[in-house]
C-alpha cells in the first residue's frame, strides 16, 4: 500500500513548521494541516479499508496540536510602537515607522518608512482570527486547489512516461551494440 498525495503534503508541511517563523503562516500550515488530516482521515483504499491507521491519524494529530500550541505560546519578540518615534520626531513631517503592535516583528523583513502626516487609512488587522471568505473566493481557491492536484497528477504521469522511454532507448541502445559486438 503506497501513501497517498495528501500523506505526503502533510508529512512535508508537519517537518517544515518548526522552521517556519513567521506567525500568519504558522498559522495557515496549521489550518492546512488540519485540513489535509481530515482528507486522509477519510481516505479509503480500494478494498475500502482506511488507507491510514487510527494510530497514525493520531499521531499526526498529535503533531499539528503541537504545532498549534506554539503558536499560542509564542510572543512577537520585538513591539516597535509610534509613540517612540513621535518623541524622537522634531517636526510632524519626518519619517516614522508603520507598526501594526499587535501583529509579530520578522527580522527578515523591512520596517516601511512612511511620512508622519501620511492620510492611508490603516486597517486592523487580528492575526489569530481565521479569515473569512466569501463563496466566490472560496470557489476560486478550491478551483486553484484542483488545478494543482491536476497538474501534480499530469506530472506524475509524465514523469512516468519519461522513465519508461529512458529505459526503452537504453534497453535498445544495448541491443544495437550487442548486434554490433556479434557482426565484428
Amino acid at each position: 500500500m503506497g501513501i497517498s498525495k495528501t500523506e505526503i503534503s502533510l508529512r512535508r508541511l508537519l517537518s517544515a513548521a518548526p522552521n517556519q517563523q513567521n506567525q500568519s503562516k504558522l498559522m495557515h500550515y496549521v489550518a492546512t494541516l488540519r485540513e489535509q488530516l481530515e482528507q486522509l482521515s477519510e481516505e479509503k483504499t480500494p478494498q475500502g479499508l482506511p488507507r491510514v491507521t487510527k494510530a497514525k491519524v493520531n499521531e499526526y494529530y498529535e503533531k499539528i496540536e503541537a504545532v498549534a500550541s506554539r503558536i499560542a505560546a509564542q510572543v512577537p519578540d520585538t513591539e516597535v510602537s509610534d509613540a517612540n518615534f513621535a518623541k524622537d520626531s522634531t517636526n510632524d513631517s519626518s519619517p516614522k515607522v508603520e507598526d501594526d503592535t499587535r501583529s509579530p516583528t520578522s527580522p527578515q523583513l523591512r520596517r516601511r518608512i512612511v511620512p508622519a502626516n501620511s492620510k492611508e487609512q490603516s486597517y486592523d488587522a487580528d492575526l489569530s482570527k481565521p479569515i473569512k471568505l466569501d463563496t466566490a473566493a472560496q470557489a476560486h481557491i478550491d478551483r486553484n486547489r484542483k488545478l494543482q492536484e491536476d497538474l501534480t497528477d499530469e506530472m506524475v504521469v509524465l514523469a512516468r512516461q519519461l522513465k519508461e522511454r529512458s529505459q526503452m532507448i537504453s534497453q535498445s541502445v544495448q541491443n544495437t551494440e550487442k548486434i554490433f559486438d556479434s557482426t565484428e
